[in-house]
């Protein structure tokens, strides 16, 4: 896989991490520090902070496997391309016109068999997850959930299909009367051109499947915010509700597997 540009490749014996340029000069071992938690994160293997320089703070999220394979190897992996490919697809999608969070480097070690691998990116300033945004700031719910149904539309036109597309994979941030969301945690995310309808009813419905599976967040979204979700995704007044009817079987039938029940 080819370094995007404006990174480089840094490699040793045990080594080897995708810098972007501006950042080389501080080294690895930088890099590796360990980093401060971060207050309210989700996910695997405990999202932290890193100051870099004045005015630069990196989120470090270590990858972790999930699944069966979780108890197994943990934050172990046979080779370290899985960084390098998640750093390329946010470059992607930022060439594209896509809000996500500004990747800065992708490190791996191997300090013996296996590779540990993490991500580095830029730290949005009061960004808070979709469904923490909604709850801190209902005045402003509306507008966070069209947004990132226009992030989303952004993402289906660009190609994406992303494994692991839910509300709390969706940073958000107001300033003033703008709200702005940006996709995060691409990993294992892949691109195909022009995308089916298929893959995009496949990441719209575990999306909802995501609401349904954690009622403590779902139960705060109402029909208005979907309705909202769906204009932001391009449709019309007029389709809406055909789109809801088209959806809703889907979602249905992927809650049965499940053991839950579409609401």
């Amino acid at each position: 896989m080819d370094v995007p540009a404006g990174f480089v490749e840094v490699r040793s014996r045990r080594e080897v991490a995708w810098v972007r340029s501006d950042l080389e000069a501080l080294g690895l071992d930088a890099l590796w520090r360990e980093s401060e938690p971060m207050r309210g994160s989700k996910g695997r293997g405990g999202v932290g902070t890193l100051l870099l320089r004045p005015g630069l703070t990196a989120v470090v999220r270590p990858f972790r496997r999930g699944g069966a394979l979780r108890s197994l190897l943990g934050d172990r992996y046979a080779d370290a391309g899985r960084a390098l490919a998640e750093l390329a697809a946010l470059e992607r999608l930022r060439g594209e016109g896509v809000p996500v969070v500004v990747p800065l480097a992708a490190l791996a070690r191997k300090p013996r068999t296996f590779w540990r691998l993490r991500l580095l990116t830029e730290r949005l300033d009061g960004a808070m997850s979709l469904p923490a945004f909604c709850a801190a700031d209902p005045e402003a719910r509306g507008w966070a959930v069209e947004s990132t149904a226009v992030t989303v539309r952004l993402a289906f036109e660009a190609g994406l299909v992303h494994r692991d597309l839910h509300p709390d994979n969706v940073l958000v941030t107001r300033h003033g009367d703008k709200v702005r969301a940006a996709l995060v945690d691409l990993d294992r995310a892949t691109f195909l051109k022009p995308l089916p309808q298929q893959a995009k009813d496949e990441m719209l419905v575990r999306m909802a499947r995501y609401l349904a599976r954690h009622p403590d967040i779902g139960d705060a979204f109402t029909r208005q915010d979907r309705l909202r979700f769906l204009r932001g995704l391009g449709c019309d007044k007029g389709e809406r509700r055909a789109e809801v009817d088209r959806l809703w079987p889907l979602l249905a039938r992927a809650l049965r597997v499940r053991g839950l029940k579409a609401r």
